[in-house]
């Protein structure tokens, strides 16, 4: 399935009304056919997953950029119905990529590292049928008619909330916040892990944005200015995937060491591994950064947002 990255049929001169049709259309729709991929052939690939996890993203990305044409009750209940499932969708991703992660792990590989393997192999597979069972809960959570309500939300899009008001002046309006917030965490020179995760966390914000708005402005936005914004995220995600390792297997590690504690001289080389390793990652990623910053303060001088 596709992940409904851009949107078909955009125009700058469309009606905001108009637009939001085809964007909620298209974004509910991922999300409504990705949901019971996700939890009932979820063991087939991992993808199916992640489909719904981006899906609840990009969906609520459209109810911030369109909500003032959207009641707030109807409105309110999507936003609630999109978290739950993303929050779900989210627990369950965050496992699938740690078991992937582990076949490629240097400190695993070693006859040093075979027990930790092992161990945390069954330890995740359980964690990670936890969350399906968490992401099938989420499902009864939000009801049996999540389809007609997608079909309900989009009815519901009421045009005199705007006027007469253009997509490309939308665009214009919503890009120019967004960049100048964006633009203002970059310049503070974020250094610490848990500031970079928050410059992470806008930079999904604009780029989901971007997505819808790119009919509006010139061929760098899309070309050159969104693609950086996703460089960006890879870059700053590998960063915050090390914080969370770190965390992970040093609560692990703890826990271990109380319960099981004739077990640990077997798993320590493994699990120390780990959190050494993890350790290393963030120092590369910070450079990685530093290096994004200088490329990105050319780009926004050589393509202004302009529409």
């Amino acid at each position: 399935m596709a992940d409904g990255k851009w949107i078909d049929g955009l125009t700058p001169t469309m009606s905001v009304a108009e637009a939001a049709r085809e964007v909620l259309k298209s974004r509910m729709t991922i999300v409504r056919l990705a949901l019971p991929e996700a939890v009932e052939r979820a063991h087939e690939t991992v993808e199916h997953v992640h489909q719904l996890r981006v899906g609840t993203r990009r969906a609520g990305a459209a109810l911030r950029i369109f909500r003032d044409v959207l009641p707030g009750k109807v409105r309110q209940t999507a936003k609630k119905s999109l978290r739950v499932l993303r929050q779900a969708a989210g627990e369950a991703r965050d496992w699938d990529v740690f078991i992937l992660s582990l076949a490629s792990a240097k400190p695993l590989a070693s006859a040093a590292g075979k027990p930790s393997l092992d161990f945390l192999l069954g330890y995740a597979l359980n964690e990670r049928s936890a969350a399906q069972k968490h992401l099938e809960r989420a499902t009864l959570e939000i009801g049996p008619d999540f389809e007609e309500f997608c079909d309900h939300l989009v009815s519901s899009i009421q045009a005199d909330r705007v006027g007469s008001l253009a997509l490309s002046e939308l665009a214009t309006e919503q890009m120019g916040v967004l960049f100048a917030a964006f633009n203002a965490e970059v310049e503070a020179d974020p250094a610490e892990p848990a500031e970079l995760h928050q410059l992470r966390i806008q930079a999904k914000r604009v780029r989901y944005a971007m997505e819808v708005f790119v009919p509006c402005f010139a061929p760098p936005f899309r070309e050159v200015l969104y693609t950086s914004i996703e460089n960006l995220q890879e870059i700053l995600g590998h960063l915050q995937d090390a914080v969370v390792s770190i965390d992970r297997f040093e609560s692990l590690r703890e826990r271990v060491k109380a319960m099981m504690p004739a077990e640990w001289h077997r798993l320590q080389s493994g699990v120390n591994g780990m959190i050494a390793a993890a350790r290393r990652k963030i120092p590369t990623a910070k450079k990685q950064f530093q290096s994004w910053r200088t490329t990105w303060a050319r780009q926004l001088s050589e393509h202004p947002l302009t529409s």
